[in-house]
């Protein structure tokens, strides 16, 4: 129950500020060449388009609560509840697409019925959880929140993504 509080404080903090959604018509693609500048549109239209690609539903991709100045251009969130019979393989899936177009896994594992994966490229993170918790019924919270290396964001917001371990 406090993973799904904290996953749910996450998304309520960081919904509807505008960090993301403006871009939902938007092409979605490769996001360039190496010597393209690599944003958070771009972070969130390679998630965006992973996470399709591997029959996950859209997701939730606006950010409230979040520093307009300090968080506004930093980070890349994308939240979704997906049914429990395709969430690990969506999951799974999209992590296999990020790595197939250049993140790199700095660090994964499984805690209960949370499985982490944090990867990196080009100056951002991204943390992808998996939350397979019996409490939530038939459906399942997949997660991906990419962030700027060096983003100032408040410990709250930045403690319910981080890492674990």
């Amino acid at each position: 129950m406090a993973v799904t509080a904290a996953v749910s404080g996450f998304m309520t903090v960081a919904s509807g500020c505008g960090l993301v959604g403006e871009e939902a018509g938007a092409a979605v693609g490769p996001t360039g060449g190496p010597d393209a500048p690599f944003t958070r549109e771009a972070v969130a239209a390679e998630i965006s388009a992973y996470t399709r690609a591997a029959g996950l539903p859209e997701g939730d991709t606006s950010v409230e609560g979040v520093d307009a100045g300090g968080g506004k251009g930093c980070v890349a969130p994308w939240l979704g509840d997906v049914p429990a019979g395709r969430a690990a393989e969506g999951f799974e899936g999209t992590v296999k697409r990020l790595r197939q177009h250049d993140w790199e896994i700095v660090s994964r594992h499984t805690e209960g019925a949370v499985t982490f994966r944090t990867l990196a490229k080009r100056g951002w993170k991204l943390y992808a959880r998996h939350y397979a918790l019996e409490d939530l019924g038939r459906t399942q919270i997949v997660t991906f929140t990419g962030v700027e290396d060096g983003c100032e964001l408040p410990d709250p917001v930045r403690d319910a993504y981080a890492d674990p371990v």
